[in-house]
């Protein structure tokens, strides 16, 4: 299908942009990047940044997910067809919100922000932003102020991997300038557009991820903490989607199937980090809710039951029953169940509890701490 630019984007490509080292003016990409071609600093800066991918690599944070990667990279070819070969997505194993591009034009995304998406066009919305910073070139325009506050070859922990502060400092990880980042957030949203997607969605992104921050006293997630704040991006975002009418996919139903098991294991790993609200506003929520595991009721469960403030208890024993009666097959719902009953001094029905988990999970990994339950319940009951 023949792609055709809208009006603002090709005049964001094409326009001037902003002095950047002493090589003087620097123009967007408008087509595949050789990097043989590039001036020496820029090159440079792309060879630190094969570095860094080297070290990512390397570190075991990738999620390593050959259908999950083919699938992003099938989206982010979708927003920049003519950068086949130079933008490269993979995902990144780690709760926290965040996606950040590399000069060279490697992206990564973090599961738990893939997790929170909804659909399809809004992943897209993510990755056209950071794919404008690849085409804008802001890592190496964004050269001259970063040097002069970053010491070039300082070494910075990210994800645990030890990286050059200079990549860092150069990369959409610590943030650029407003004008570049409101840059990104237009030439995103126009690609976003022309590729098919609903723009709209963008905007919807912002409005989930400030409802979180807020309701689980987060710092504002690393991925908008350098950006314009949350709320000056919706803003962004709700005023370019006016100007166009309504129209675009969604695409929920690819998304979710391509997605369905990373989201299991990011509420695993938000109840492991002991991040129960963000869980409770997820599972509460019927709309957020939607695309989450089958058995979301036990994580939600969970996530009441560890939190245990006032009140949670008998949510958390609620929505265990609710579980069992979903799945009645699934066994960790009735450990949940005993573990409760024993806290609310219950022993007869902790007991009977524990006995349908045992059964059900015979090579369960806690059956000895389990079996320590029970012989103490038999004990008291003689």
């Amino acid at each position: 299908m023949r792609r055709r630019l809208l009006p603002a984007l090709a005049w964001l490509l094409l326009g001037a942009a902003q002095p950047a080292w002493a090589g003087g003016e620097v123009r967007a990409f408008v087509d595949k990047v050789d990097p043989a071609a590039l001036a020496r600093e820029e090159a440079r800066l792309w060879q630190l940044s094969d570095e860094a991918d080297r070290m990512l690599r390397k570190s075991g944070k990738l999620l390593g997910d050959p259908a999950l990667d083919a699938y992003l990279q099938g989206v982010l070819e979708r927003l920049y067809p003519e950068f086949r070969g130079n933008l490269r997505i993979r995902a990144v194993r780690d709760p926290m919100l965040n996606a950040f591009a590399l000069p060279s034009g490697s992206l990564y995304i973090h599961t738990g922000l893939v997790a929170r998406l909804q659909n399809e066009a809004q992943l897209a919305a993510v990755l056209a932003h950071e794919g404008a910073h690849f085409v804008g070139r802001h890592g190496y325009r964004h050269g001259s102020a970063a040097r002069s506050a970053t010491a070039a070859m300082a070494v910075i922990q990210i994800l645990g991997v030890p990286i050059v502060g200079e990549v860092i400092a150069l990369s959409s990880i610590s943030g650029y300038s407003r004008e570049h980042e409101t840059e990104a957030d237009e030439i995103g949203f126009q690609r976003l557009a022309a590729a098919g997607y609903d723009p709209r969605e963008g905007a919807r992104i912002f409005e989930y991820l400030m409802a979180e921050v807020k309701v689980a006293e987060l710092k504002e997630p690393f991925f908008f903490s350098s950006h314009p704040r949350l709320s000056e991006r919706l803003d962004n975002f709700t005023r370019l989607a006016a100007a166009l009418p309504p129209a675009g996919e969604a695409g929920a139903a690819r998304f979710m199937a391509a997605t369905a098991a990373l989201r299991e294991q990011a509420i695993e790993a938000d109840l492991s980090a002991g991040r129960y609200r963000s869980v409770i506003l997820i599972l509460e929520d019927a709309q957020r809710r939607h695309g989450y595991p089958r058995h979301a009721d036990y994580y939600l469960g969970e996530a009441y039951r560890l939190r245990a403030g006032e009140g949670d208890l008998g949510k958390a024993e609620a929505a265990h029953l609710g579980a069992a009666l979903a799945a009645p097959g699934f066994a960790p719902t009735y450990r949940a169940l005993g573990l409760l009953r024993m806290k609310a001094g219950d022993p007869a029905r902790a007991r009977r509890y524990f006995e349908l988990y045992l059964a059900k999970a015979p090579g369960a990994q806690d059956r000895a701490y389990i079996e320590l339950y029970l012989d103490q319940i038999r004990q008291e009951a003689k």
